[in-house]
């Protein structure tokens, strides 16, 4: 056993500062609170993902789903697809959203190179959308869409458990189950929220039970549209920012508030690994803006910039102390020195603390 005087806090140092061990060690530290996003209208705020590469591909050549929800309503929207490229993205959202709903104010997405290409950004420009990638705010919030992928996906394997590369012929299927579902946050089904009206299901189908005036009927709907649907949006409303608020503080009771301030060195958290031994830190970076909502812009040292959330960054630390080269013939006579010391002055650098026991 060897000691040596102020060697511990000096290999303390030396590995806290280890440019290495700091891209492969540690985990994601909640830094910044949950920031609710919600949507006071149906198809205001709209979040869009992707669902693949599908496996097997479908008979109809499709390998992918593109899917939205909208944050309001929860009205799930899903169409299969043969890629996602930023044309099927656009195709998408002007087929399956703007046409049927009209132009949302705003988009949430990843930040896919299909959502965020030049094509697609004047896309938004045209239509007058706000695009909002998701690492502006953190990557959690994207969630509902990402929920709706896992419900999506669940309840095609089990309608399609027997036929498995006809699976995008049961997406409608699975949309109407969920569109009829009643949702945790808002109390309600997506249908009702959006039509005032749960859907007809085919096994609940059945005739009406007389003739109905027909005037009458489209009067009393009116009267209900005026009225009624916005009362049960109201409560969805309310229901869904309590439950928002419910999530956000679990969510911040456990948040370790930290602010990085410009020109703070950092190191960025790797989403995708190349492979099971890649370091699951990059960098390091530079702070060079921080944003509203824990939203920082870093600097590589190419000098190239790239926006994130304060979640995905951790501390670089980097140590000023040089520490010189040591050759093996004078760290082997200041060993032998330490092994000759006597008792009383081991007591001595004991209660000097700061030794290292090799």
């Amino acid at each position: 056993m060897y000691y040596g005087s102020g060697l511990y806090k000096l290999v303390k140092e030396v590995v806290s500062t280890c440019p290495l061990c700091q891209r492969y060690n540690g985990t994601t530290t909640k830094t910044h609170e949950l920031v609710p996003i919600l949507a006071l209208k149906p198809f205001q705020i709209i979040g869009i993902d992707a669902v693949g590469p599908i496996n097997p591909i479908s008979n109809n050549d499709n390998r992918f789903i593109l899917t939205a929800i909208d944050y309001c309503t929860k009205w799930p929207i899903a169409q299969a697809v043969s890629n996602i490229q930023s044309e099927t993205v656009i195709n998408f959202i002007l087929t399956e959203i703007v046409q049927q709903y009209g132009v949302p104010s705003q988009i949430i997405t990843d930040r896919g190179s299909n959502f965020l290409s030049d094509i697609t950004l004047d896309f938004y420009k045209t239509l007058d959308i706000k695009h909002t990638p998701t690492t502006t705010y953190r990557p959690q919030s994207n969630g509902q869409v990402e929920r709706l992928n896992r419900t999506l996906k669940n309840t095609l394997a089990k309608i399609c458990a027997d036929n498995e590369s006809d699976w995008d012929a049961y997406i409608w299927k699975a949309l109407l189950a969920i569109k009829s579902m009643k949702n945790q946050s808002t109390g309600f089904s997506p249908a009702m929220l959006l039509y005032g009206q749960n859907i007809t299901l085919p096994s609940a189908w059945k005739e009406p039970e007389g003739i109905i005036d027909i005037d009458e009927a489209i009067k009393e709907r009116i009267s209900f549209l005026n009225a009624g649907i916005e009362g049960i949006r109201n409560i969805g409303h309310r229901k869904n920012v309590k439950s928002k608020n419910n999530s956000s503080n679990r969510y911040n009771s456990r948040v370790i508030k930290s602010q990085y301030q410009i020109g703070d060195r950092v190191l960025k958290h790797t989403d995708v690994l190349k492979s099971k031994f890649s370091a699951v830190w990059e960098g390091p970076y530079t702070v060079s803006k921080a944003g509203n909502k824990g939203a920082y812009t870093i600097m590589d040292s190419s000098g190239n910039f790239d926006i994130t959330h304060g979640d995905k960054l951790k501390p670089y630390r980097e140590s000023n102390r040089m520490i010189p080269e040591v050759s093996s013939s004078k760290l082997n006579s200041t060993l032998q020195r330490f092994r000759s010391i006597n008792i009383i002055e081991m007591d001595d650098y004991l209660k000097g603390g700061g030794l290292l026991h090799i």
